[in-house]
């Protein structure tokens, strides 16, 4: 799995989906379907992206679960004309989020870029960089969250505006930093 997730952070989708075939191939039942069903979605494959998110939804769906999957398997649903079931998946992981916030709970950070693209998509640009805004208030970006903002189809519909590249741009800058923080502290303890 998490050679899988380091070709999908890099943009690497083709290879992510020759591992993920590859380790669905050895063992069927012990597999992640989101990890196959998300690497579809990326290449744009969004029958084969629903055909596995629909092997996981009874456990997406469940109000104890930690999934975030719920607004993939709306966009999926969406993809392939859907639109009611879409929206259904959409409202649960919109109540699940704005609970999570609410609640404070430690997984709210993805929290608020998760719901910036569901509004995004829903034309709802406001309360999009509302969540944009409080999700760049964090001290220290990784990767995988710059890279979410650059490839999310959802966020297509304000790519391109300057208040969501005024946002990417800074977390790109709050990477940069941190990144040669760490660079100057394992020169400076020798480790480089």
């Amino acid at each position: 799995d998490a050679l899988v997730i380091s070709e999908s952070i890099y943009g690497n989708y083709e290879k992510a989906l020759e591992l993920c075939k590859r380790r669905y191939s050895r063992d069927t039942n012990n597999f992640d379907f989101g990890l196959l069903a998300g690497t579809y979605s990326a290449l744009g494959q969004y029958k084969e992206s629903l055909k596995y998110y629909k092997k996981i939804e009874k456990y997406s769906s469940d109000p104890k679960s930690n999934s975030n999957l719920m607004r993939q398997i709306g966009y999926a649903y969406w993809q392939n004309g859907y639109k009611t079931e879409a929206e259904q998946w959409f409202n649960k992981q919109k109540k699940k989020d704005e609970e999570s916030l609410k609640l404070g709970r430690s997984s709210s950070i993805f929290t608020n870029i998760n719901l910036a693209a569901l509004y995004a998509f829903k034309g709802e640009r406001e309360k999009a960089y509302e969540q944009l805004n409080a999700f760049n208030k964090i001290q220290i970006c990784m990767f995988h969250f710059i890279r979410f903002m650059k490839s999310e189809p959802m966020f297509n519909s304000i790519r391109n505006e300057p208040e969501f590249q005024k946002i990417v741009g800074e977390l790109e800058a709050k990477y940069q930093d941190e990144h040669e923080r760490v660079r100057k502290w394992l020169e400076e303890n020798g480790k480089l």
